[in-house]
Order: structure tokens, then sequence, then C-alpha cells
């Protein structure tokens, strides 16, 4: 998959620690793995590795060889209905943020199971506020509601409520790029205000860690998937 391109003039500044380049027409952190130079550099061995592999679209564009064999840690990404990007891990921010980037240099930035930041999707996730500034452990979550804030800053909207309730769904065999997982399956209903309800998906193993996810940014947009190749660190 190419991912669709951002809103025209969006720009956001995405860590604590960083140096700023600009990079396809959006402000991007230069990542702290190879150096600010290296980033912004397509022909740095990291852009090198993430455009041999990477590809401009179809499905699954790197084998589970591959990617075993890469130092980066990578994802799939895809919106529904349109081909896999690969995607790699170029930065880890001060809070533990996981910044991944695909081959045309869109980026999805997750701490732990959600969704935090985006660049070069149709309405970008600006920012994600969760409570203490922690991750949760999803398995607590379980029939509780989790509340979060989130910035679209394309759309006017800031530090807006994001209300889930956490429900388990029940154990399912996964298959993420040749591998075999029996992982447990949890729903979370999401309510969002002057939004429809939609419900964000999360699947996870016995030690909570989650290896693949299905989320909504808004109630407009359609469902991304992740799903995680090679676990970083």
């Amino acid at each position: 998959m190419t991912l669709p391109k951002s809103d025209p003039g969006f720009q956001t500044t995405m860590s604590r620690r960083r140096c700023l380049g600009l990079v396809a027409a959006t402000i991007l952190p230069a990542g702290a793995l190879t150096g600010c130079g290296d980033l912004g550099n397509t022909e740095s061995p990291y852009w090198a590795t993430v455009a041999a592999v990477g590809g401009l679209g179809g499905k699954a564009p790197v084998t589970r060889a591959q990617a075993d064999a890469l130092p980066y840690a990578s994802i799939l990404a895809w919106m529904d209905d349109s081909s896999q990007a690969f995607m790699v891990l170029g930065e880890i921010g001060g809070n533990g943020a996981l910044y991944y980037y695909s081959q045309t240099r869109q980026v999805l930035v997750t701490r732990g199971p959600f969704l935090v930041q985006t660049v070069g999707l149709p309405g970008d996730l600006s920012r994600t506020h969760l409570p203490d500034d922690r991750v949760p452990d999803l398995r607590q979550l379980v029939g509780t509601e989790y509340i979060r804030h989130v910035d679209i800053q394309a759309a006017g909207l800031f530090d807006i409520e994001v209300r889930g309730r956490f429900t388990l769904v029940g154990p399912e065999e996964v298959t993420i790029l040749e591998r075999h997982h029996t992982l447990t399956r949890l729903s979370e209903a999401v309510t969002m205000r002057g939004m429809k309800p939609f419900t964000n998906d999360y699947w996870i193993d016995q030690s909570g860690f989650c290896w693949k996810t299905r989320q909504h940014i808004h109630d407009r947009t359609d469902a991304l998937n992740i799903e995680i190749i090679k676990a970083a660190g």
C-alpha cells in the first residue's frame, strides 16, 4: 500500500528529543537510530533499507526471512481495502513512542497498542494524550471505560475526548507474515463528541503484548490495520 497523502500544510513536531528536517512537504522528526542527516538523506543506510524492502505497493511487500534479517523493528500497515505497506522503526521517543516510516516517508506513531500520531493519512491524528501519560495494560481495561484525548489539527479539533469501553472477544488464531500466533482479541467501543460510534480491535498475547490492531482515527476514516512483524527491543 502507498498510504494516502495528508492534508496540505500539515505540520507536526513529534518528540521531546528531536532534530527537525523538512521531508516530503511535512516536518518530520529525524531518527534517533540513524541521526539527523541520515533520515533526511535518501541514500543513507536506513532509507536504503526501507526503500529496498518497502516497495511501492502490493500485498506483503517483504518476506518473513527478509524482515527477520533486518536490523530494525518493523510493521505492516494498511487501510481497509488497500494494499499493505512495510514500515520500519526509525525513532524511539523519550516517552517510549515508536516512530515507523514507510518508503514514501509517511509516519505512524504508536505507544503500546495505541496509534497516537500520523503523517500521511487523511485527517491526520496530530496528538494523543493518555491519562497520566502512561500506557495501560489492555488486560486490565476489560469491562472498564478508558478515556484519552486527541487533536486532529486538519479538522480544527483539539482536546477531543475519546471514550472507549473494552470487552473480551476471545482467543483467535492469527498469522502475521508467515508466523502463527494464538492471541486474544479485545474490542473497544469508542465514542467521540459529535461523531458516530465506532469499534477498534486489539489482539494480544498472554503477556499483554499487542501484535495486531485495527483502529480508526475518527468515525469518517477507514480503519487502519497494524501488524507487528518484528517487535522493538
